[in-house]
C-alpha cells in the first residue's frame, strides 16, 4: 500500500476515534447528574480517563515498538468498543466510572495512529503527515459533540453508547483489512510517546515552554468541557435558586429526562461551534501567522 493510501486510511480510522470521543466527553455530565454525580465528582469521571490513559500509554508504547502497531491499534480498538458499550448500559454510577477506565486504559489509539503516520514518512514529510491527525482532531471535535448532543436527546447514554461503539466496530474493520503493519523490523523504537521521551523533550527549552503553556490551555478548557453541561442544568434548567443560611444559594437539580435530554442538545451543540471556531482559527489564522515567521 503506498505512502498516500495509509495516510487516508489513519485519517479515518483517527477521525472516527475522535467523532466517538467527541460525541461522548460534553454528554458525561448529564449522565454523571442523572446517577447522583456531584460537580466535583463529574469533574472525577471526566479525568480518570485521561489518568488512566497516561499509566498505560508507556506500556502501549513499548509493547507497539515490540510487537508492532497493527495488533497494539486493534487491541486498543476492543477496548474502547467495550468501554462505549459499557457506559450504554450503564445504570449507576460506578459503571460510568468502569466505562471509563476501560477506554482510558486502553486509548492508545491516537498515540499509535501518530507513530503508523511516523513509521510511513520520510522526515521532510513528518509534519505534513501529522497535520492529517490534526485535520481528524477538528473533524472529531466539529461533528462529535453535534451528534452527541443530538444522540443524548433522542435516546440517552445508550444512543450515545451505542453509536461510539459503532464506529469503533467500523474502525476495527478498517484496521484489520485496510492498514498494514508499518513496523519495520530493527527499526528505530520510540515512534510512540513514552514517559522516557516526554522528559527528554522537557529538557529543551522551547518544547518545554510550549508544553507548559499547552498544559495550562488544556487545563483550562477541560475544566470548561467536563462540568459545563452541570452548569447548564444548575443555572438553567434548574427549579430556581433556594436560599441558604449566610447568603448562599441552591440551585436543585431536576434529573426527569426531558430536562436531562435539553442539557445533552444544548452541551453539543455549544462544543460544536466552539469546534467550528477552533478549526476556523487553526487553519486560517494560525496556518497564515506559522508561513508569516
Amino acid at each position: 500500500m503506498s505512502r498516500t493510501a495509509s495516510l487516508r486510511v489513519v485519517f479515518g480510522i483517527v477521525s472516527l476515534d475522535l467523532i466517538g470521543f467527541g460525541i461522548l466527553i460534553p454528554q458525561l455530565g448529564v449522565y454523571g447528574v442523572k446517577f447522583g454525580a456531584s460537580p466535583f465528582t463529574v469533574g472525577l469521571l471526566i479525568s480518570v480517563y485521561s489518568l488512566m490513559q497516561l499509566v498505560a500509554a508507556p506500556v502501549l508504547g513499548r509493547l507497539s515498538d515490540r510487537y508492532g502497531r497493527r495488533p497494539v491499534l486493534l487491541l486498543s480498538q476492543v477496548g474502547s468498543l467495550l468501554g462505549y458499550v459499557l457506559f450504554a448500559l450503564a445504570h449507576s454510577l460506578p459503571l460510568l466510572f468502569l466505562a471509563r477506565v476501560i477506554d482510558g486504559i486502553s486509548g492508545g489509539n491516537i498515540a499509535t495512529a501518530q507513530a503508523v503516520v511516523a513509521d510511513i514518512t520520510r522526515p521532510e514529510e513528518r509534519a505534513r503527515g501529522m497535520g492529517v491527525i490534526g485535520a481528524a482532531f477538528g473533524l472529531g471535535f466539529v461533528l462529535g459533540p453535534a451528534l452527541g448532543g443530538f444522540l443524548g436527546a433522542w435516546g440517552g447514554n445508550l444512543a450515545i453508547g451505542l453509536f461510539a461503539a459503532g464506529l469503533v466496530a467500523v474502525n476495527l474493520v478498517c484496521t484489520w483489512f485496510f492498514l498494514p503493519e508499518s513496523r519495520v523490523e530493527g527499526g528505530p523504537e520510540g515512534h510512540v510517546r513514552t514517559l522516557k521521551g516526554a522528559v527528554q523533550a522537557l529538557r529543551l527549552p522551547v518544547v518545554a515552554r510550549c508544553l507548559v503553556l499547552m498544559l495550562l490551555f488544556t487545563t483550562a478548557f477541560s475544566q470548561m468541557e467536563g462540568t459545563f453541561s452541570v452548569y447548564l442544568l444548575t443555572r438553567f434548567l434548574s427549579v430556581g435558586p433556594v436560599a441558604l443560611e449566610g447568603g448562599l444559594f441552591l440551585h436543585p437539580v431536576m434529573t426527569d429526562t426531558a430536562v436531562l435530554r435539553e442539557a445533552s442538545l444544548r452541551a453539543g451543540w455549544l462544543f460544536a461551534v466552539v469546534g467550528v471556531l477552533s478549526a476556523l482559527v487553526q487553519g486560517g489564522v494560525v496556518r497564515r501567522l506559522a508561513s508569516r515567521s
